[in-house]
């Protein structure tokens, strides 16, 4: 029976009942292994099929068959091409399930049986290997090696799992030059199943190599996950005994609280800011939720998937962390805020029902707002006051064209 692990969350990956077991600890290395595992099964399996194809469509040209023969050698590479059609757009077998799988390792066997019987006889097949179309079982077999056969916990299962197939495949043409042969075997016949055989460890250990190299790349990339969490994130533990130490002393809790959540503000910030593409509703909510209590938003905007260019991002989450700290320092703590995209320029409103300001003290030299505009000016954008509203407070616009001006 065959055994498909079970997807880790976020995989695409969709099995049922695995039935590998925990065997060792389970680390974050082993989680991205497992996930980038998963990513590359479908494009291995698409360029298997590929080659399956090839491999159907060269058996047509260099076999001698008998009547129906070549048709129906064509036909299922056609047949093939299309199944790689589909492996591109969805998931493939392996990724499938038992089933699938299980039905993809029954092609592999059946379509060789079937064009060895529709050989013309007497032909020992152009390869040299004594079966038509030598390489299409042994490509596949790269892939079965490099698949982790009954999950990335449970290495007895995978590998009697892969002993079995390596096994079948080998003696599969066996069985085909026994059925053309009437089970007469010469020691050219011989010769060639041992040939096969070769030929079969070698895909095999292409498997095995695409494995170790998937498993290399992870470590390094484990590497690099860990040097960023620890420029982004290492010193936060630090904060947190620091905040309960002064906490335990008599320090203010509510106090304590806001420079935690501050600090966690500008950590989220530098992971949001790593993206090449940041979602808008993460740079809102992470810049708000900074202020926690002393900040009521009194109507935010609509943003719903969009998002926005790094480069940007990194503009427009600033801004809106400076003019949101205006309101709190000096606006009174209520706050309104509008965000537009028009013309491929970005549009960030914030108005405060605070005391107001003297536009001369806007933007003064020296200060953050100051630091913000000349940014914004060297990139097409700007900051400036808008008309005071009626009922009092401030109300700033930041704009940011999306492409730059030429």
């Amino acid at each position: 029976m065959l055994s498909v692990p079970a997807p880790r969350p976020g995989v695409e990956a969709a099995v049922d009942d695995p039935a590998s077991t925990l065997v060792g600890p389970w680390t974050p290395s082993d989680e991205l292994l497992e996930s980038t595992t998963y990513k590359l099964i479908r494009p291995f399996e698409t360029v298997a099929l590929l080659l399956q194809a090839t491999n159907l469509f060269a058996s047509a040209i260099n076999d001698r068959y008998g009547p129906g023969g070549v048709p129906a050698a064509l036909a299922l590479g056609a047949a093939h091409l299309a199944l790689a059609g589909v492996v591109v757009r969805h998931r493939g077998p392996l990724t499938r399930g038992r089933t699938w799988a299980a039905a993809w390792i029954a092609l592999i066997f059946v379509v060789q049986l079937l064009l060895a019987r529709l050989l013309a006889p007497g032909d020992f097949a152009a390869y040299g290997i004594g079966v038509p179309m030598g390489n299409y079982a042994l490509i596949p077999l790269a892939v079965f090696a490099f698949y982790p056969w009954g999950g990335f916990r449970n290495a007895r299962q995978r590998r009697l799992l892969e002993a079995g197939l390596i096994v079948a495949i080998v003696l599969h043409p066996l069985l085909i030059l026994g059925l053309m042969h009437r089970w007469e075997l010469t020691d050219k016949h011989l010769r060639s199943i041992a040939m096969y055989a070769g030929w079969a460890l070698v895909w095999f250990l292409v498997g095995k190599g695409m494995a170790w190299l998937c498993r290399i790349a992870v470590r390094v990339e484990t590497k690099a996950l860990s040097a960023s969490y620890t420029a982004a994130l290492g010193d936060l533990h630090t904060h947190v005994d620091r905040a309960a130490d002064e906490i335990e002393a008599g320090d203010d809790a509510r106090a304590v609280a806001r420079r935690l959540r501050l600090l966690t503000a500008t950590r989220r910030r530098q992971l949001l800011l790593q993206e090449d593409n940041v979602g808008a509703v993460d740079i809102f909510k992470n810049e708000i939720r900074a202020y926690g209590d002393r900040l009521e938003l009194l109507s935010g905007p609509a943003l719903g998937g969009l998002t926005i260019p790094r480069e940007h991002a990194v503009l427009l989450s600033q801004g809106l962390a400076d003019l949101l700290k205006n309101v709190v320092v000096h606006g009174g703590g209520s706050v309104e805020v509008d965000f537009d995209v028009a013309d491929a320029t970005m549009t960030l409103d914030v108005r405060d029902h605070g005391p107001g300001m003297d536009p001369d003290r806007f933007a003064a030299p020296g200060s953050s707002l100051e630091r913000l505009r000349k940014r914004l000016l060297e990139r097409g954008g700007d900051l400036h006051l808008l008309p005071a509203p009626l009922e009092g407070g401030v109300a700033v616009r930041l704009t940011l064209p999306l492409q730059p001006e030429r």
